[in-house]
Parts: structure tokens; sequence; C-alpha cells
């Protein structure tokens, strides 16, 4: 899974190079991978926190 990189204190996926193939989602052991779509609101703040990762 050459998309995820390992953060400070948490995982996350490049969406320039995710193909959303699912294979992350299949073997995410605690469950945590969805797409942007499927987001609720009180887990947004996890998508801005890797949008600053990658924009660093």
């Amino acid at each position: 899974m050459d998309c995820i990189a390992e953060g400070e204190d948490q995982y996350f996926i490049d969406p320039d190079i995710c193909i959303d193939c699912g294979a992350c989602q299949a073997v995410c052991p605690v469950e945590a991978i969805y797409h942007e779509e499927e987001l609720e609101e009180e887990d947004m703040a996890f998508l801005e926190k890797a949008r600053k990762f990658y924009s660093e």
C-alpha cells in the first residue's frame, strides 16, 4: 500500500496515489478507512488533519 504514510499519531492515505482499490479497507485492523463521501460530521476533523498532513 504505497499510498499510506505514517504520521505522528495516525496513518494517512495520499489521495494523489490512492487508486480506490479498497485493499486497505479490508486489512485495516480498526476499520477506520472510509471514502470522503461516507464520513460522518464528527469525523470531518480527521479529513482536515489529512489535508494538512499532505499540504506540508
